[in-house]
């Protein structure tokens, strides 16, 4: 093993992005300037050039000339392309070719196929759209092919856009055009498509030209039903009637695979910004975005990008690694024509990235997917064109790699982005998730190596197989990375560059003290807190004088307070308002953004029916708020929104913050070195202090540590000492990560021996750390083998095919293996494997007494083991419910071994027996999903259960996670058919526990229970409604709605109904084309 240098190979879209010069696809250096200078050669930036106004100008000449060609009755005809160029899969589809200006016999022509109808090219040319495809369209050389004739095209000098083909892009179109049938041409999906018809006149050629555009396979949705964006918008979105075009569904060429050809080793340049559309760059623009910074540059021109090798980039955090990370998925989808799996750790960083990117696939024309708690489709909509971005947790992540191997449709991605990946080493099941998810590609790609070297296409030795995935991963500072980049097999890029300066400070007392890393004085003092302002009756309530640190910038910039617990954030919250008050500040931080204070506190209550958090009202009038897990998501997006916005200026928040949402600030405290019961760590300390500065806004960034006298020794290695190293976690819990990788590996075919087992366990991180950490990895296997084995999720087969019993079972290397009916289920749900057989035994015990006539026994089904030893419940409050409950409610008590004796002992002694304290938590937790089931506001669940409003919404997500893998447990066991119908509709609804009415507009990212009451309020009912409105319309008709918040909501309608319309029109086509 060893780190993967790229060289040589196929130039990708980068390169080809960065170092094209114009004059070479203008053709003559003269028409690109007046003085026939050279254009400067882009530097990476967005900023592309100082003057597009040649591109401008080209745009309006071009569509100058077409309508004075329309208005003459040309034959000859210039297609506007719009974004779908981009779904083309062959860089000369999206070429255009000027009209000549002496048609001659060897000169093909430009129709129009009567699949499209025209659109006025006064629209066109209004549009940005437009003139940015004539940006950079235009300027590639146009590469023609006339159908029947010699190697030979026109070359016209006289054209300011040059029609040449080059011999070896003849060559190679000629290969490509006997995959076609001998077509002309590959029609652009375009808003126009055009056909490339032989000389001669319009009539001899003209049901030549159709047929040829029918039969080509890339024009199979052309010769149909609309595929690109564009026009299925217009289908879907828009109510006016359209001419009806003609159906060409039975003249599909049955040869797919020009369609699904894997285009790595062929130039696939879509335009000057890294390959990609200037709509990508504008997109950008209006994000906020102007450049990339120079390490962005560095690793977007790295050769690993363009070969497409693997990629390690680590960067402080704030650093802007997410950005490079999007733009090579959208080369991956729009250039190489492949799926992407982008793999985040948490559910509410995949609902922030579904909502970011909705705007780039409505406008560039992909799919977005969201893949996280109930969420996700397995295995996913197969596509014909357009191609999908899965956003997932590292847990659906892995699901969907299995369903995609099941199916035989890996070779559909060809890019995995994991952020984060440095949480390998955590210790609670996901790391060994996320190990066992890695380990698992680069076992498949040494298999689609194999393949490819044993059949004589490898290339050269940097050339990456076209069927291998590509890993792109981003990581937070960790002291093992040139480790991790042996592991997954990557270059790695790390620089400790951040985008403003940072000072860090520890606070002792009054003394500020400057924290200088690489000094003999780690901690020199620098200043004292002046505190001249302070009463006495303000010193007794703020000891530690963070109010006095905060008032240093706010409310002029914005400050993060990092607290140990939830509760510590309310009261901090609370503190420095009194603390403001008795400074006689109220006057001057209260007036600050007052009337969008009023508008949050009133949007806050239409989320929550009315009901607000009495403290977060008071504090959010000082413009001071808290955040943490006890908040509804709602009502953190709306307090996260608040604080970009500036209308809040301090938050106090948890360590969950500083590893979640960017929320940059100018000064960020931490209140104390510990967490908890725990201390911090280096890792913890940098990801907090790292929110510190905000690019763009800020010219540095301070953060401070607050520790007591006696700490300060003690916080030397928090703040000074060496990163953590990212170690391997799929040997502890007794190799229960290991026995679960093997057993995905047995599911999926990608093994069957223990020899094999072995192979894949020597790819592992676990392998190259075992001499660190002392691990026999032979004795792992055996013990991972046993624990499978001994709980009947593996059997093992003689040589004669017989499945052997458990008592007589030995095994060898060569010995085959396969899993069982539990095993097969526990992968399909992804049920954790210590559960496997404990789940198996309740669906089986609770089958023979199963009660429909309520949802409590499903509920109690699919209500999260692992919640239960998290939940605390008084005697009294489970008393007090358990004895409200009707009789069909306590029926299926009793069923489960809990009766009124229980309850009475519980509530005398206080003490009940081993045996049934797991059920009765676990019911506790099911009456809190009865009642949100049945649509009792958030608030009221939460006062009656003793539990935060946070904690109850997150039962229900966890529920309808849980439940959504019950389900798929239950599809491969026979015997649970009747949980199989019952449960499908059941997650659903579980999912948002609301009234059915409101179940089509929680479909929306983003839109929760409350929002989507306000919606159909406003008499929006459905998704098509919203789609078709103006996002005006919305915050005119919805009180407290932001622009914003109403713009992302019309974009994710109009996406998820596009998304439905064409999945539906490639499900048609597929079964038509069987016929």
């Amino acid at each position: 093993t060893g780190v993967v240098v790229a060289a040589g190979g196929a130039a990708g879209p980068g390169a080809t992005g960065q170092k094209r010069k114009v004059e070479e696809e203008c053709g003559e250096p003269s028409k690109c300037s007046p003085a026939g200078k050279k254009r400067p050669q882009s530097e990476g930036s967005l900023l592309l050039a100082e003057d597009e106004s040649f591109f401008n100008k080209n745009a309006s000449e071009l569509m100058a000339m077409e309508d004075s060609l329309l208005s003459t009755g040309s034959k000859s005809v210039i297609p506007v392309h719009e974004s779908e160029d981009m779904f083309a899969d062959s860089d000369e589809e999206t070429g255009v070719t000027a009209p000549p200006a002496q048609p001659k016999e060897s000169t093909p022509r430009l129709r129009k196929t009567p699949s499209r109808t025209r659109r006025a090219s006064t629209a066109t040319a209004a549009s940005p759209i437009g003139k940015e495809n004539y940006g950079y369209s235009t300027r590639r050389r146009s590469r023609v092919e006339c159908a029947g004739a010699a190697d030979k095209v026109n070359n016209d000098k006289s054209l300011p856009l040059g029609e040449t083909t080059p011999h070896s892009t003849r060559k190679s179109l000629s290969r490509q055009q006997s995959k076609l049938s001998a077509t002309p041409s590959n029609t652009s999906q375009t808003d126009r498509s055009v056909s490339l018809t032989p000389c001669g006149t319009p009539s001899q050629h003209k049901s030549a030209s159709i047929t040829q555009a029918s039969t080509n396979s890339e024009s199979q949705g052309l010769c149909s039903m609309p595929l690109s964006l564009l026009n299925v918008r217009e289908r879907v979105l828009q109510s006016t009637p359209k001419q009806t075009q003609p159906n060409r569904l039975l003249q599909q060429n049955k040869d797919d695979s020009y369609v699904n050809e894997h285009v790595v080793n062929v130039k696939k340049d879509r335009g000057p910004f890294y390959g990609l559309p200037l709509r990508v760059q504008q997109l950008y623009r209006e994000k906020g975005i102007k450049e990339l910074f120079p390490w962005q540059i560095q690793c977007l021109t790295s050769k690993a990008v363009q070969n497409k090798n693997n990629l390690l980039y680590s960067l402080p955090t704030s650093g802007g690694k997410t950005l490079v990370a999007e733009i090579i998925m959208l080369q991956e989808m729009l250039c190489y024509r492949k799926n992407c799996i982008f793999v985040l750790p948490y559910v509410s960083l995949v609902q922030e990235k579904i909502r970011s990117l909705s705007p780039f696939a409505l406008d560039l024309g992909f799919y977005l997917e969201e893949y996280a708690g109930p969420k996700g489709r397995f295995p996913p909509q197969k596509r014909r064109v357009k191609k999908s971005l899965f956003i997932c947790t590292i847990e659906k992540a892995h699901a969907l790699l299995n369903s995609l191997v099941v199916e035989k449709r890996i070779h559909e991605v060809g890019l995995v982005v994991i952020d984060e990946v440095h949480m390998i080493g955590e210790n609670n099941g996901r790391g060994a998730n996320l190990e066992s998810f890695i380990t698992k590609i680069k076992y498949i790609n040494s298999e689609a190596k194999e393949q490819t070297v044993g059949k004589g296409t490898a290339g050269s030795n940097h050339e990456k197989p076209s069927e291998m995935i590509q890993i792109i991963s981003m990581s937070a500072t960790v002291g093992n990375l040139k480790e991790l980049s042996i592991f997954l097999e990557s270059e790695l890029y790390t620089d400790s560059w951040r985008p403003v300066q940072l000072y860090e400070y520890i606070k002792v007392g009054q003394d500020i003290h400057k924290v200088q890393i690489n000094e003999a004085e780690q901690f020199q003092f620098v200043r004292k807190l002046s505190i001249a302002n302070c009463t006495q009756d303000v010193k007794s309530r703020d000891g530690d004088f963070v109010t006095n640190l905060i008032l240093e910038v706010f409310p002029a910039h914005s400050c993060l307070v990092f607290c140990d617990t939830k509760r510590r954030c309310e009261n901090v919250s609370l503190m420095i308002c009194e603390v403001l008050h008795m400074l006689g500040n109220t006057e001057r931080i209260g007036g600050h953004c007052s009337e969008e204070k009023e508008v949050l506190i009133e949007s806050l209550k239409q989320e929550g029916s009315g009901f607000m958090c009495p403290k977060l009202e008071k504090t959010l009038r000082y413009g001071v708020a808290y955040h943490h897990s006890g908040l509804t998501m709602d009502e953190r997006k709306l307090i996260e929104e608040g604080y970009l916005s500036g209308t809040i200026g301090v938050l106090c928040c948890t360590s969950t913050l500083a590893a979640g949402v960017n929320l940059p600030a100018r000064r960020v405290i931490i209140r104390s070195p510990f967490m908890g019961r725990s201390q911090l760590t280096h890792t913890q300390y940098k990801q907090m202090t790292g929110r510190a500065g905000r690019a763009g806004l800020d010219t540095h960034g301070e953060a401070f540590l607050m520790v007591k006298p006696h700490e300060v020794k003690r916080v030397e290695s928090v703040v000074t000492s060496p990163v953590e190293h990212c170690m391997t976690t799929l040997h502890l819990q007794g190799n229960t990560g290991l026995a679960t990788l093997i057993l995905n590996s047995l599911f999926l075919g990608i093994i069957s021996t223990p020899a094999q087992a072995k192979a894949i366990l020597e790819m592992t991180l676990m392998n190259l750390q075992s001499k660190k950490l002392s691990v026999d990895t032979g004795a792992a296997l055996q013990t991972a083998l046993d624990l499978l084995l001994e709980n009947k999720l593996i059997s093992l087969a003689d040589s004669g095919g017989w499945t052997q019993e458990a008592t007589q079972q030995t095994c060898h290397l060569t010995t085959p293996m396969k899993p069982t009916r539990l095993g097969r289920a526990a992968i399909q749900g992804n049920v954790p494997l210590n559960l496997a057989g404990r789940l198996y035994k309740d669906l089986k015990n609770a089958r023979p007494h199963l009660a429909v006539d309520t949802p409590l026994h499903l509920l109690y089904l699919v209500t999260p083991y692992d919640l239960t030893e998290t939940i605390y419940y008084t005697a009294s409050i489970y008393y007090k419910i358990f004895m409200k409950l009707d009789e069909s409610e306590l029926q299926v008590a009793r069923v489960l071994g809990i009766h009124e004796g229980v309850i009475t002992a519980l509530m005398t002694c206080g003490q009940v027996s081993k045996a049934v304290k797991p059920a009765l938590a676990r019911f506790y937790l099911t009456l809190v999903l009865l009642d949100l089931w049945n649509a009792v506001p958030i608030h009221e669940v939460a006062n009656k259960f003793d539990v935060s409003r946070g904690e109850a919404q997150n039962l229900m997500t966890s529920a309808a996670s849980f439940a959504s893998s019950v389900l798929h447990f239950c599809d491969e066991i026979e015997e649970f058919w009747a949980y199989q119908e019952l449960l499908e509709p059941f997650v659903k609804r579980l999912a948002h526990c609301c009234t059915p009415d409101l179940l089509p507009l929680l479909e929306l990212p983003g839109v929760k229970a409350g929002r989507a009451r306000q919606l159909l309020a406003a008499g929006y009912s459905t998704i098509q409604a919203i789609s078709r409105s103006d996002p005006k319309d919305l915050v005119a008709r919805v009180e407290h709605l932001p622009f914003k918040t109403a713009k992302a909501i019309v974009q994710s309608a109009q996406l998820l109904l596009i998304d439905k319309a064409e999945a539906l029109h490639d499900e048609a086509e597929i079964l038509l084309n069987i016929l």
